[in-house]
């Protein structure tokens, strides 16, 4: 019956396979060169008249292969998490920041506020985009970009707003003639 060492032929067999300068973390779970140090001392280690079984042997350097593919697909999708989330901050920023200068209306946070104005600035809030919309009265509110009901380029003109009102009327009779009218007061 074949016996693996203790820890000390573990180090023994690591330091003489030439993997000198090899740093582990303080970590209670076991890497991929944890695993491959063990492997080489149970290797280095076994009973030469009742050697390991060949299947056995694949299996664990199949397994080896397994745990140092999951370990670079843990570190692509980490690496790759965190490029998607960038990049969607920045997009949303810029979306933001298209709209400075435009009249949009939209629905307070509490559903039942409509806010209407001129986008101002962009700011960043809890991981999202806020628009600072001035109002027509003068006061700046926050905007949700997600809360967003309409875009225009500029303030929608309103006649009650501005005190004049304009008539214009165009028509032309049955000759063909134009018989247009204009009251401006």
């Amino acid at each position: 019956m074949s016996t693996v060492g203790g820890t000390n032929s573990t180090t023994g067999a690591g330091s003489s396979s030439g993997s000198q300068g090899t740093s582990t973390t303080s970590s209670d779970a076991l890497g991929k060169d944890d695993f491959l140090k063990l492997l080489v001392a149970q290797m280095q280690n076994q009973d030469p008249m009742n050697p390991m079984d060949d299947t056995q042997s694949i299996a664990e350097m199949a397994q080896f292969s397994s745990l140092e593919q999951m370990t670079n697909i843990a570190t692509s999708m980490d690496t790759l998490s965190q490029t998607m989330t960038y990049y969607s901050q920045q997009s949303a920023i810029l979306e933001g920041a298209a709209l400075i200068g435009k009249w949009v209306s939209g629905i307070d946070t509490d559903g039942k506020t409509e806010i209407d104005g001129t986008v101002e600035a962009v700011k960043w809030i809890d991981g999202d985009p806020q628009l600072q919309v001035r109002k027509t009265d003068g006061t700046l509110v926050d905007l949700e970009v997600g809360l967003i009901t309409q875009v225009q380029n500029q303030q929608p003109a309103d006649d009650t707003t501005t005190g004049t009102s304009t008539t214009d009327t165009s028509a032309t009779d049955t000759s063909g003639t134009d018989s247009s009218t204009s009251d401006n007061p």
